[in-house]
């Protein structure tokens, strides 16, 4: 499926003002390029790029007819692979030649299969952001526009899901790398002739990230080289904690495995005497004994933690504030205890009324499109009045993207918060509280949504021959935290409904006409029947 083309452009004003837009407020985010009819400003090809394999990727930018101010933009990804996705995202410039992405949690913004995404606002306002395509065969990947329209990018696919935080270079060919450096200064050699090298690498597979790791050689039997993490100033100099994990230390010639942890040292012991790459003005610091035998440790109160980590004393990191109404204040802190993990714990402000609640969550970034999925609720992390949790371990280097997050719940309303760097405040969301609280509806009517944080829009139509049609149309109502609902909708007498189902399962009826059905939005279809024959839309995904 290609977008619409030059031919369909708008031909003059008229046309134009004739056009109604497909969804009850501007931008329209999410519709099907091939289901707009007419153009203010025809679709055109903004950047294009090739793999091996000949998967292709484009991303093209229109105007349409019923939004004829707004560029938007979409990405066109045609594959053979099994692995293969299509993905679109924002791109923007942080500082000389390091670049960040805001990847969407529309449904519509990725697809598993070959095909366009929807259509979504080429340049936000957000200053310097701009719409950029990707495509993956599950070997390589590419991505065009971005932070300029004529940036292209094309490398070997990350081996982690999504991102590396720790690689073992038995597994990495250093010569394809983009960067490798081993700079004489950040080398230590003992009397003895051991030795050990604090290296640093950039991957072309992961644009954003520098890793680290310790090379060395010469080790005598009780030698031993590893790597040690920056804590911040110490009391008797600058701080470091060795890295607790097993690949962070050898006792043989060779490397350890390479960490985004940064800053960190290497060092190196004979077993009589021991230099760092780092050493003056420092010292290691040993964790105090933990108040548990298993890290992290769980159901711990914050105020019995006695000692903190250099630059780990506990800070306000995320605020879930409604106003006039409930709060929940997120609280980061790493114990002198636990060098390894990242704690949290949260703060609620609830009225004395029934129905209140706060809870702390994670929140899973996983998969090359980084499609956040549903928050889950941490177990014994919750309150129903004002007070404080207990600390919740997490560790900032395992697999995956997990993240902190917080929903407080007044009865009223309610406001959900993801932690997303240092961007405090700018990370909720909040809404009215609905039918459900805060889990996935349903029964409910799309009829009875009175006000939507993403307007409903149409995604998909299929008609039969008799001409009874149905529309399947998607949106994110005021009152969900983060799912988006689907359902099927008719203007005729047909019989009509929505289906989905499980990746690798079948499809399955899930809502009758105009029933509400959260969704991934990869796979859900709306269908009709007249009795004489039954039509479906084409997956979204």
């Amino acid at each position: 499926m290609t977008a619409a083309g030059p031919a369909q452009a708008a031909t003059g004003p008229a046309q134009a003002a004739a056009a109604s837009p497909p969804c009850a407020q501007l931008p329209c985010e999410g519709v099907d390029p091939a289901a707009v009819t007419s153009w203010a400003t025809a679709p055109r090809v903004v950047n294009q790029a090739t793999l091996a394999s000949g998967a292709k990727v484009t991303l093209r930018a229109g105007k349409p007819s019923w939004d004829p101010t707004t560029e938007y933009a979409w990405v066109d990804g045609q594959f053979g692979s099994a692995q293969g996705k299509t993905w679109f995202v924002y791109e923007y410039n942080v500082y000389e030649s390091a670049f960040a992405n805001r990847n969407l949690e529309h449904p519509r913004s990725y697809r598993s299969a070959p095909g366009t995404t929807g259509m979504f606002v080429k340049s936000p306002r957000n200053a310097g952001e701009d719409a950029a395509g990707c495509l993956s065969d599950g070997t390589e990947t590419a991505c065009v526009g971005g932070y300029t329209e004529s940036a292209k990018d094309i490398s070997p696919v990350s081996p982690c899901d999504p991102v590396c935080k720790v690689i073992d270079l038995a597994t990495q060919d250093l010569a394809t790398w983009r960067f490798v450096d081993r700079p004489d200064y950040r080398k230590v050699t003992l009397p003895s002739g051991a030795w050990v090298q604090h290296v640093t690498g950039y991957p072309k597979w992961d644009r954003g990230s520098r890793f680290e790791w310790a090379e060395g050689g010469n080790l005598p039997p009780g030698g031993r080289f590893w790597l040690e993490e920056w804590q911040g100033p110490g009391r008797w100099g600058e701080a470091y904690t060795r890295i607790t994990d097993p690949n962070a230390a050898r006792t043989t010639d060779g490397s350890t495995h390479a960490f985004t942890t940064t800053p960190v040292r290497a060092c190196v012991t004979d077993g009589t005497n021991t230099r760092c790459s780092t050493d003056d003005g420092t010292e290691t610091t040993e964790p105090t004994q933990a108040p548990c035998a298993t890290l992290p440790c769980t159901g711990i109160d914050p105020a019995t933690v006695t000692e903190w980590m250099p630059y780990g004393e506990p800070r306000l990191v995320e605020d879930a504030n409604i106003y006039q109404g409930g709060r929940f204040m997120i609280y980061k802190g790493r114990p002198a205890w636990d060098a390894t993990h990242e704690y949290y714990w949260g703060k609620a402000e609830l009225p004395p009324r029934a129905g209140v609640s706060a809870q702390l969550m994670t929140h899973d970034s996983r998969g090359v499109d980084f499609r956040e999925q549903r928050p889950v609720p941490i177990a014994g992390a919750s309150l129903t009045a004002s007070g404080t949790t207990k600390m919740v371990g997490l560790d900032p280097l395992a697999p995956g993207d997990v993240r902190i997050a917080g929903l407080v719940n007044d009865a009223k309303n309610w406001s959900f918060v993801t932690q997303h760097g240092d961007n405090m405040y700018q990370t909720d969301v909040e809404g009215t509280v609905g039918p459900c609280a805060a889990q996935p509806c349903t029964g409910v009517t799309a009829a009875s949504v009175t006000a939507w944080r993403s307007g409903s829009s149409t995604w998909r139509t299929a008609a039969l021959k008799s001409g009874a049609q149905v529309s399947l149309k998607a949106g994110l109502p005021k009152w969900s935290v983060n799912d988006f609902y689907a359902w099927a909708e008719t203007s005729g007498s047909a019989t009509v409904w929505l289906e989905d189902k499980a990746p690798g399962g079948a499809y399955h009826k899930v809502a009758e006409a105009g029933v509400l059905a959260a969704t991934t939005g990869e796979s859900v279809r709306a269908c009709v029947s007249d009795g004489t024959g039954t039509a479906c839309t084409t997956p979204t995904g």
